[in-house]
């Protein structure tokens, strides 16, 4: 019974940080937090962790635990980088792939486009990074395959933070019909312009980000 309200805390705080409620680099109180959703100090301790764990919050010696707050620069970087990392993982695999991974990507696809019509945020982020990770795992090359996954954590907190929930899941979003044309050129075994259309699709996916959201009304470029 714990473990499920310890998981109806952590998606309650979840939400509320995608949703802008409780704003990036702001404290996580478990007092406040604990009163306003009527439970249990330990149980909003262990969704706390859970935050942390996953990196959406982060801890500091003497100064608690807060919402990340990553820079432009930060977010930037990350998509560059994933983008090379993921470029190479599909010239991999594009020779290794069977039919039965096909099967299971277009599955993948599938459902991400039945969680669109549900707008259902969190299940929207589980599918999409299954598709690019089932692809990543036919590379072969296991420290190719870490640093993928590593890299879909840490994109995936900065869309929570920064893609507003409306946006992300709204009909003529890209993503599904983006995805269909990577496994086409995967059944082809055409690893060139697989890289080139998984490339095209994270840099729609960077180009999503609400950039509003990433840089306050003040914000003076230097």
């Amino acid at each position: 019974m714990h473990g499920n309200l310890e998981n109806i805390a952590y998606n309650k705080i979840k939400i509320a940080i995608s949703k802008g409620y409780i704003r990036k680099g702001s404290k996580l109180r478990e007092t406040a937090l604990s009163k306003n959703l009527s439970m249990s100090r330990a149980t909003v301790k262990g969704a706390i962790k859970r935050l942390v764990y996953e990196g959406l919050a982060e801890y500091e010696v003497n100064k608690g635990v807060s919402v990340v707050n990553p820079s432009l620069e930060d977010i930037k970087d990350a998509f560059l980088v994933r983008i090379q990392l993921e470029k190479m993982a599909i010239g991999f695999a594009a020779g290794m792939i069977t039919s039965s991974d096909l099967d299971e990507l277009n599955k993948l696809v599938q459902k991400e486009k039945d969680i669109f019509k549900a707008r259902d945020l969190y299940n929207y982020y589980e599918i999409n990074n299954a598709f690019h990770l089932k692809i990543a795992e036919k590379s072969n090359k296991k420290i190719l395959i870490h640093y993928v996954r590593e890299l879909l954590q840490k994109t995936t907190i900065y869309l929570i933070l920064f893609d507003p929930f409306f946006h992300i899941l709204e009909e003529s979003n890209s993503s599904p019909s983006e995805h269909l044309q990577i496994v086409q050129w995967l059944e082809k075994k055409d690893g060139t312009n697989a890289a080139k259309a998984i490339q095209l699709h994270l840099e729609n996916t960077m180009a999503n980000i609400d950039m509003e959201r990433v840089l306050p009304q003040d914000y003076l470029e230097s």
